[in-house]
């Protein structure tokens, strides 16, 4: 069951899609009707009002059943379309845009008629009609692709040019790391273990985004991810997100058990401090975190796995950062990191 918080953020993410489809399409019908329009001045304004009203419908309709079906069908639960092989996706997307194109101006042509409109058939205003609204689901199509490759969030960043120059900000850190991740490959094998990592990274995805995370990379059987501390985002979530990936793999482990064999689990590691986040790459262009607090993380990572009975494991920096209150935090002592001068008080967390 897709996270109360995730809900929220989805629909809000389709109400911005239909108030930016409803501008677009006055906007479109208002112009087309008074570039096309004939006839007396006072008839002019009538019509242009209601090409306007008809924009605003035809708008809301495609914004509407493109914006759910790509946030609601496409993206979201275990039975999502994007499972499916790239070109049937393709495929099925594009007769389900057609449909839902040419229904809309069909209907909206109907509800909305104009004087001396030549009609809903197959005519010039129909095909540039058409061809406008084709424009306008693709582009949105595109940037709801380039966001999932790139993570939510990066491609404003990237389009914003937010770090085409390198500049320090302090974030918060939690790796996700797969318990006894190599046994299980033993075991299973290869192929089985890809199918199992990529599901797992799959559903602790949900809690992340749904506590406004943001997923940096995945590195063998882990996933980084961060929350930029200030800003909009509150850091809380981290600690919120841990827990609630914790409660959905348990939720899930029938379900793993029947298809694996065995039901993962994971330890996450959490630490705060300064980086040095900016654009890399001429090909394959991305967004790179460096500096002390990401090899910190890592280290921490590593030490974690001599500790198998916590699950969570925080820094003194990140609980300082964004403990949430609720949360208790027992302390495990101090730790000599390799390649660190300084101890590091570590805190598991419950």
């Amino acid at each position: 069951m897709t996270s109360p918080n995730l809900q929220r953020r989805y629909r809000k993410t389709l109400t911005y899609v239909l108030v930016v489809s409803a501008l677009a399409g006055a906007i479109y019908g208002g112009v087309l009707t008074y570039i096309l329009a004939h006839g007396e001045p006072h008839e002019l304004l009538e019509d242009i009002v209601r090409g306007t009203l008809r924009g605003i419908f035809t708008g809301l309709m495609i914004g509407g059943l493109i914006g759910w079906f790509d946030i609601f069908l496409v993206n979201t639960g275990r039975a999502r379309l994007r499972s499916l092989p790239f070109l049937w996706l393709v495929l099925i997307k594009g007769a389900y845009y057609s449909a839902a194109i040419l229904g809309s101006i069909w209907l909206g042509g109907h509800l909305f008629r104009i004087e001396g409109d030549p009609g809903t058939g197959f005519n010039r205003t129909t095909i540039i009609t058409v061809t406008f609204a084709l424009i306008f689901s693709t582009l949105f199509s595109f940037m709801m692709e380039m966001s999932l490759l790139l993570g939510p969030g990066v491609l404003r960043d990237m389009l914003l040019g937010r770090y085409h120059h390198p500049r320090r900000e302090r974030r918060l850190f939690v790796f996700f790391d797969m318990r006894g991740s190599t046994a299980i490959a033993e075991r299973i094998g290869d192929l089985a273990f890809h199918r199992l990592l990529n599901r797992f990274f799959s559903d602790l995805t949900e809690p992340v985004l749904a506590w406004q995370g943001v997923i940096h990379k995945y590195v063998g059987d882990s996933m980084i991810v961060t929350w930029p501390l200030g800003g909009g985002r509150n850091p809380a979530g981290a600690f919120a997100a841990v827990a609630e990936a914790h409660a959905r793999l348990a939720s899930l482990r029938d379900d793993y058990l029947r298809d694996f064999g065995m039901a993962p689990e994971f330890r996450a590691v959490l630490h705060a401090g300064e980086v040095v986040t900016g654009e890399m790459g001429e090909v394959k262009r991305e967004i790179v975190l460096l500096g002390d607090t990401i090899n910190t993380t890592a280290r921490i990572e590593q030490l974690a796995k001599t500790m198998p009975d916590h699950a969570t494991i925080a820094s003194a920096e990140a609980l300082a950062a964004a403990l949430p209150a609720g949360t208790a935090a027992r302390p495990l002592g101090e730790f000599s990191l390799p390649g660190k001068s300084a101890a590091i008080t570590l805190y598991a967390v419950s």
